[in-house]
């Protein structure tokens, strides 16, 4: 699993409500918040939301070294609650 910048862009470009990027089955997805209640997403672990990347002071103007600071942040996380 491998978090990118081109994951974050797509993510702040996202035009659905209340978007956040996951992690399902080894996959890094753009999804919206309420498809995380149904089937195909069950299991799926939130890497980080639009709004609390926006709140980290991320967005569209960010540069890529920045996407890409916040990118690896996310990916250390996830692989520090493996143990």
């Amino acid at each position: 699993m491998t978090v990118t910048a081109a994951h974050l862009r797509e993510l702040l470009a996202s035009p659905l409500p209340d978007s956040a990027l996951v992690l399902l089955e080894g996959r890094v997805e753009v999804v919206q918040q309420d498809d995380l209640d149904t089937d195909a997403y069950r299991g799926a672990l939130v890497l980080v939301t639009k709004t609390e990347l926006l709140d980290r002071g991320v967005g569209d103007e960010s540069t890529d070294a920045e996407l890409e600071q916040q990118a690896t942040a996310i990916e250390t996380a996830v692989t520090e609650l493996g143990g």
